[in-house]
């Protein structure tokens, strides 16, 4: 079929609307009509060079929509069904996915395997992380397409495929912040926001925020945050107010310098959850001897979540109202307007721009 479809052609460049072909759904597929988008900061780190993206390609990989087409064998969906979409393959038969660990199946990509289905002109195009959302129609594997329910507004749903679900695992399932711990969170945008959502929802009783955009602070005490701390002493504040440290800190910065901030702010046995994407280059010196008061440091992939499991449960809590994800949602923007709406992006004042289709 023909469908509609931003696509960036080098690394830099903006992103043009063009007529590409998409295949219809193999054994094991699904076709999505894709109704909202989310612009997530991969995708502009994706832009930037900084992920192992093949020129052209589709980005966008925070998306919600619903099945038009089924492939062979699938049994799991049916047509009609409203599904938030998934950047895990969750294989199923790799050793990650048979521990449980779907968010580190050995399948998953920043960059599609060649033999894609979308091409462009007779030039296959890369998809981000395997998905290629922005987009007006996506296959995927049926696993990458998880049931939403009804009554939640794709624009909403959409960031639970990515952004919602890294912070609010990072906190719930990586951290496993306890009731009445202390968290920080560095960094408050839309996977920081989420985090403090997460920490709130588990129970913590002091959730810092730390942030330099005075706007993101605000936000941050919204979405539960005690305290909201410039960037600027924030550390130090944080442990000074708790005589030594936090139990846990959530980095969703990206950048070497706030993943140290991280380790510093959290007390001996604390530990210090990294979320944010570095460049490839990006190094972290910790001295080792720090290790003795058993603080540790550990990576988060996709909140350690199991989609299945965890965007019904994120849904709910959104149903409930334990959950702001209408705040999120800070413009709403055609995909034809995807430039303007990355350059918001990039300007930092904004959560989410998302593209609704």
């Amino acid at each position: 079929m023909k469908t509609k479809a931003a696509i960036v052609e080098k690394q830099g460049g903006d992103l043009r609307i063009e007529e590409v072909d998409l295949r219809d759904p193999g054994s094991g597929e699904v076709r999505v009509r894709v109704e909202a988008c989310g612009i997530c900061r991969s995708d502009l780190h994706a832009i930037d060079g900084g992920e192992s993206v093949r020129f052209p390609a589709v980005l966008g990989h925070e998306g919600a929509g619903v099945v038009d087409a089924l492939g062979p064998g699938v049994e799991t969906l049916a047509k009609g069904d409203r599904v938030i979409l998934s950047w895990t393959p969750a294989c199923g038969t790799c050793a990650p996915c048979a521990r449980g660990d779907v968010h580190l199946c050995v399948k998953l990509r920043m960059s599609a395997d060649p033999g894609g289905p979308m091409t462009w002109d007779g030039t296959e195009l890369d998809r981000f992380m395997a998905l290629g959302a922005f987009s007006e129609h996506v296959v995927v594997p049926a696993s990458m397409a998880i049931p939403m329910g009804p009554t939640i507004p794709a624009p909403q749903a959409c960031l639970i495929g990515c952004g919602v679900m890294t912070g609010f695992g990072a906190a719930t399932n990586t951290a496993e912040v306890r009731w009445g711990e202390t968290v920080a969170v560095i960094g408050c945008g839309g996977v920081g926001l989420s985090a403090i959502q997460g920490a709130r929802v588990a129970g913590a009783g002091k959730i810092f925020a730390i942030d330099p955009i005075e706007a993101r602070r605000k936000a941050a005490l919204q979405a539960g945050a005690t305290d909201a701390l410039d960037a600027d002493g924030g550390v130090a504040h944080v442990v000074e107010a708790t005589g030594g440290g936090v139990d846990a800190a959530i980095e969703c910065v990206g950048r070497s310098e706030t993943m140290l901030d991280a380790f510093r702010a959290i007390r001996p046995g604390g530990r210090a959850i990294v979320v944010g994407l570095a460049m490839m280059a990006d190094t972290l010196s910790i001295a080792p001897i720090m290790f003795l008061t058993e603080r540790s440091i550990k990576g988060s992939t996709y909140g350690s979540a199991n989609p299945a499991l965890d965007f019904p449960k994120l849904i709910t809590l959104y149903e409930q109202g334990q959950l702001d994800l209408d705040s999120l949602v800070s413009k709403t923007r055609p995909l034809a307007e995807v430039n303007e709406g990355i350059a918001e992006m990039r300007e930092g004042q904004m959560t989410r721009v998302v593209l609704t289709f």
